[in-house]
């Protein structure tokens, strides 16, 4: 709890004191409440109270007049980049760049990131995506994936590093490998124990194609939601 709390708090984000497990308790006088506004989002069906800065200039540069017209939810009355920090709370703004939001319409409720395009409101434009989770990896193993990727310029697909694998770079820098998992982990060859146990894991091997992205010394490892 305390970790989650000062990665928000580098990030200008905090949650309200409450006593719900959703909820970090912190004294009153820590909580920016001047120039701050409240909001409720929610991820995986579990509410979130957050305090956030309204004036902020990166919020705007991911705010869409189509988002501040029409507003949220009845569950959702943050800005969606409010929600995207919330689940990426290790990456830069620049960083999480590369990551849309996967939104239940019928829940109402954010159910993760993916790596994909986004639509006004930063939810993946695509109907179906493969949820991302980070993996417990190493900076030696981050940078085996993104050393796959040399060569490729941002937006561009690099030439094929093995059968079956595409490298591409995104603007944020990061590098996203596509492919089956058994052929990335063997590609990688000396790959860390971390992203290996993630790339072999029965639910990954039986989604068959996925991702990896590393950024910001990160990986983070995408497949479809069972």
């Amino acid at each position: 709890m305390h970790t989650v709390f000062l990665n928000l708090l580098c990030l200008g984000l905090l949650f309200t004191p409450g006593t719900t497990l959703a909820q970090v308790v912190i004294p009153n006088e820590q909580i920016p409440y001047e120039n701050t506004e409240y909001c409720l989002t929610n991820i995986n069906s579990e509410p979130q109270h957050v305090f956030y800065d309204a004036d902020e200039d990166a919020l705007y540069e991911n705010y869409t007049f189509r988002e501040i017209f029409f507003g949220g939810t009845d569950n959702i009355t943050c800005p969606a980049f409010v929600s995207l920090r919330l689940l990426t709370p290790d990456l830069t703004d620049v960083e999480r760049s590369v990551f849309c939001l996967s939104y239940d319409e019928e829940q109402d409720t954010m159910v993760g990131f993916s790596e994909g395009t986004r639509s006004a409101y930063l939810l993946c434009k695509e109907p179906s995506v493969p949820l991302c989770d980070r993996v417990n990896a190493t900076k030696e193993e981050a940078l085996a994936v993104v050393g796959l990727g040399a060569g490729a310029t941002a937006g561009a697909s690099a030439a094929t590093t093995a059968a079956g694998i595409t490298a591409v770079t995104h603007s944020s820098g990061a590098v996203i490998l596509t492919g089956s998992s058994g052929y990335i982990a063997g590609t990688l060859g000396t790959v860390g124990s971390g992203l290996l146990a993630a790339l072999t894991a029965p639910a990954t091997l039986i989604a068959g194609a996925v991702s990896v992205v590393a950024v910001g010394g990160a990986v983070y490892v995408c497949r479809p939601d069972e």
